[in-house]
């Protein structure tokens, strides 16, 4: 966990050469506390057999972070706790059994966006922004709830599958939305962004993304 840790820190170090280089210009800091909607997509043909099945909402929570290198243009980032559920139906193999059920895989990441945003002029106190990048992140817990079809077959919740789980995450983030001037040096976020899961989240033979919808809810000070 320590070297996860180091390895994102490091991963923020060319956010600091920025700020020095824009001393002139205001950099952005804040918070934010965002719902997301997250799904599972899998190829299909697969066995076992593993296929998403709706949406299912988590929180993410952090600090957010603009970086001015022009008026108008700011690298966005921001270190935030995000949990990324999904529901599945799937099967279930043994040694001895094969079964059927749903799954509710809830995963946890420390996630760095690393992202171009684009703000217009300041109209009627608002700017409108839009934004594209990178969302990168790093796993910190990982569980899933089994129901099995089988009603013989006693449920279990929160199982540990951190062994089964990928430690990183990558997706394609864009968004948009508007910040609100509500002070001299306050201003209220409001957006929704896409993140496009392309890497695994199985770390073995079994092969499905995740992705997700946000709506970025934040103050920037």
């Amino acid at each position: 966990m320590k070297t996860k840790i180091i390895i994102f820190f490091l991963t923020l170090s060319p956010i600091l050469l920025i700020a020095q280089n824009n001393e002139k210009r205001k950099t952005q800091l804040g918070f934010t506390i965002s719902p997301t909607f997250g799904w599972l997509s899998a190829p299909t043909g697969q066995m076992p057999v593993i296929k998403g099945d709706g949406l299912r909402t988590g929180f993410a929570y952090g600090i957010l972070g603009d970086f001015p290198f022009s008026d108008n243009y700011y690298f966005s980032t921001a270190l935030t706790v995000s949990t990324l559920n999904a529901k599945s139906k799937e099967q279930f193999t043994t040694s001895a059994t094969t079964s059927s059920g749903n799954s509710i895989y809830k995963l946890q990441y420390l996630e760095v966006p690393l992202t171009l945003k684009l703000k217009s002029k300041e109209i009627n106190n608002q700017r409108y922004y839009g934004q594209f990048g990178l969302n990168t992140g790093v796993k910190i817990s990982s569980k899933q709830n089994i129901m099995y079809s089988n009603s013989t077959t006693a449920d279990v919740n929160n199982v540990d599958i951190g062994n089964n789980i990928n430690t990183f995450r990558a997706g394609l983030l864009i968004g948009g939305g508007v910040e609100w001037m509500a002070g001299q040096n306050m201003n209220i976020l409001t957006g929704v962004s896409y993140s496009n899961g392309f890497s695994d989240i199985f770390n073995g033979v079994r092969k499905a993304k995740n992705s997700c919808i946000v709506l970025n809810l934040g103050v920037f000070f």
